[in-house]
């Protein structure tokens, strides 16, 4: 489990912010969006791939993921 932390640093913390996100009834159709330099892009571009196990176009500028009801974007800059 704790390899897994590991692995999946940004998306854990996100998973963490889509449980507070759940717990407020108000909020629906949530979206967090991240602007990230070249090398923070491409350290979640790799977990994104590493956890969804399929290959990911690295020439995007974006890429986005839905946990449990929230859609994280992370845009290059």
């Amino acid at each position: 489990m704790e390899e897994n932390q590991k692995n999946f640093k940004i998306l854990s913390k996100c998973a963490e912010i889509a449980e507070i996100i759940n717990q407020e009834n108000a909020l629906k159709n949530t979206s967090v969006n991240f602007k990230l330099n070249q090398k923070d892009f491409m350290t979640t571009l790799n977990e994104v791939e590493e956890f969804v196990r399929v290959g990911v176009d690295r020439n995007q500028n974006q890429v986005s993921i839905n946990i449990s009801g929230t859609e994280f974007i992370f845009q290059r800059i």
